[in-house]
């Protein structure tokens, strides 16, 4: 069972990401037309375009065991932090006062850093960064001032 699950997305990065799967498509239209390459570049602008549907959301889910944070599909953006290997966390105002080596960030209201006791530094952004934060002491976590 959930305790917590945010959905994070952002209507003008989602516009931004689609320009560059424009571009990609533009070109496998230009490579089908000169047949040479086509089979690169479709494998290409399908890598390109699966990595960008994946930045395009966050998903946070926080359970009794862990922390979960996704990217739209999955496949790339992910991380997961065992509930126990929270060290502490600290929560931000803005979306741009946060960091850590890992740092899963779009346009929101807040941002949460946790910190790991063996591990890197995971920060997220939220729209909800107290409800996080009051889900995260619930379970035991210290908070950073």
């Amino acid at each position: 069972m959930s305790l917590y699950e945010e959905r994070v997305t952002s209507r003008a990065f989602q516009i931004l990401l689609l320009v560059p799967v424009g571009i990609m498509l533009a070109g496998l239209y230009g490579t089908y037309q000169s047949e040479k390459g086509f089979d690169v570049m479709l494998a290409l602008t399908i890598g390109v375009s699966l990595v960008i549907l994946d930045a395009m959301a966050i998903r946070i889910e926080i359970d009794e065991r862990e922390l979960r944070i996704r990217g739209l599909l999955g496949l790339v953006l992910r991380k997961t932090v065992p509930i126990e290997n929270i060290a502490s966390f600290r929560v931000g105002e803005g979306w741009t006062s946060c960091y850590g080596v890992m740092h899963f960030n779009l346009p929101a209201k807040g941002c949460v850093a946790v910190h790991q006791r063996k591990g890197w530094t995971v920060s997220f952004t939220t729209n909800h960064p107290e409800k996080v934060a009051e889900v995260l002491s619930t379970l035991g976590i210290p908070r950073e001032p």
